[in-house]
């Protein structure tokens, strides 16, 4: 009985440390992450000091203000004490301003959720094996992931000590390092995406997109400033320089490609100059470089389509190597995992107990592909292989002496209609020419044979006229 409950548990920890389950386990987990710093920057993140009363309002409720001047109910206000300073002064501020003591509960689960996932990033550092250590950062960061997990880490935390510092405008610059930050981790998601055949091929395509869309961008840079700056400074003159401007310019002209057009109203030479100006530019970008953009992705799609079953089994077997290599538990519960790994590292290393040494090895060994196999199963493994290469490489020899036998269709003009009858009635007439030459060559060849037979008892043969067969009248 005791043999069986060691099987069975055996067994649950077999299927709990399975590359699926752990991808599952991360999945559900990375999507409550994402729910949870969901709701913190939407609804539980509140300064930890007094601000001044038109500080950090948000633009959607500036432009109500600028509005409604007169009306008392363009913000969500709410009345409390304050509890901070010496003495209770009663203050009214927009919802969402108001200080707190201390920050909220889910907010301490969110930062320790992201100490844990730190904690697998530096384990995912240490567990790359390379000559150097700079070998090792090289490799680590030739993941894209890998640099969006670093760089999203760095802006959480970039902003969750920003709103510790009693200024008002670090306060406001954390809550949009924070949003910035919670853009990054939603991009992050993608990478779970790889194990769906559907999807993950797609991903790789998006990649190519946007190495395609980098070099476009600085073309399509170039026709937006010719574009706005004279169109700026034709209808709105000269004005005060100020660091909005460079925004303005490029707002105008952005979105007139996605058809945000005013009508021009003015009729003078400046209007008319601007008019030009902008048929121009919509004739240009719009017509012209959105089709090249979409030529590109299209160029891009087709060459990706045809190898995307290639490229998902490449993706899932990089899932799967990855997943085997890491901890079962998903975060914040990882956390466990690494004190127990690093609790048998240091047992490992101090203590030199049989035991302990074994279960050392075989955590080290079970990230290891091994395949134990008898003489026979390794022959047999051979000869399938070769068999199979020897098949592949006739196949391709085959492919290859097929290519080159095929004409060139490309090159190849299809003939027309009166092309194929004039072809036609050209054969015919050499096989008539051939024909008549035969007949001729014939007769020559009997007029030999009279030639020595043409007197039978000293009496001359009368022979029959010969007639050649024309061969235009025939």
């Amino acid at each position: 009985k005791l043999r069986k409950v060691s099987k069975y548990f055996r067994h649950i920890i077999i299927f709990i440390r399975a590359p699926y389950v752990k991808y599952l386990y991360h999945l559900y987990s990375h999507l409550i992450f994402l729910l949870l710093f969901s709701y913190v920057i939407l609804c539980d993140f509140f300064p930890l000091y007094d601000l001044p009363m038109n500080s950090c309002i948000p633009s959607g409720n500036l432009a109500k203000k600028d509005c409604c001047n007169n009306e008392d109910s363009n913000l969500s206000v709410t009345s409390y004490t304050s509890t901070i300073s010496s003495y209770n002064v009663s203050k009214s501020v927009a919802y969402g301003l108001q200080p707190h003591k201390n920050p909220s509960f889910t907010e301490i689960i969110l930062v320790i959720w992201v100490i844990t996932l730190v904690c697998e990033e530096f384990r995912q550092l240490f567990a790359i094996q390379a000559p150097s250590i700079r070998n090792v950062i090289t490799i680590y960061f030739k993941s894209y992931w890998n640099q969006l997990d670093v760089v999203a880490i760095i802006l959480f935390f970039m902003g969750i000590v920003l709103r510790y510092i009693p200024i008002s405008e670090c306060f406001c610059a954390a809550r949009i390092i924070l949003s910035f930050d919670l853009s990054i981790w939603f991009i992050r998601s993608l990478d779970m995406f790889t194990a769906v055949k559907l999807l993950g091929p797609k991903l790789v395509m998006i990649g190519e997109m946007i190495y395609d869309l980098k070099f476009f961008m600085l073309m399509f840079f170039v026709f937006i400033l010719a574009f706005g700056v004279s169109f700026y400074s034709l209808i709105f003159g000269v004005q005060e320089f100020t660091w909005h401007l460079p925004r303005k310019i490029i707002n105008l002209a952005y979105w007139h490609i996605f058809g945000e057009i005013e009508a021009l109203e003015t009729f003078d030479a400046n209007g008319y100059a601007a008019f030009i100006l902008l048929l121009g530019y919509m004739t240009i970008v719009s017509i012209l470089l959105v089709n090249l953009l979409i030529a590109m992705f299209s160029n891009t799609f087709d060459r990706l389509q045809s190898n995307a079953d290639r490229i998902w089994k490449f993706q899932r077997y990089s899932l799967v190597c990855e997943y085997l290599s890491r901890p079962s538990l998903p975060p914040p519960f990882i956390f466990l995992s690494h004190c127990g790994r690093l609790t048998l590292y240091i047992l490992a290393k101090c203590c030199k107990s049989e035991f302990i040494q074994n279960k050392y090895r075989q955590h080290m060994n079970r990230t290891k592909y091994k395949l134990s196999l008898d003489d026979k199963s390794i022959t047999i493994i051979e000869t399938t292989e070769d068999a199979y290469g020897d098949e592949v490489y006739y196949n391709y020899l085959k492919q290859e002496r097929k290519l080159l036998d095929e004409p060139d269709l490309d090159e190849e003009r299809i003939p027309s209609l009166q092309e194929n009858i004039l072809n036609r009635i050209r054969r015919l007439e050499n096989h008539m020419r051939l024909i008549s030459n035969q007949q001729a060559i014939i007769c020559d060849y009997l007029e030999h044979l009279m030639g020595d037979s043409k007197t039978n008892n000293d009496e001359r043969i009368k022979q029959p006229e010969r007639h050649l067969l024309d061969p235009e009248l025939s």
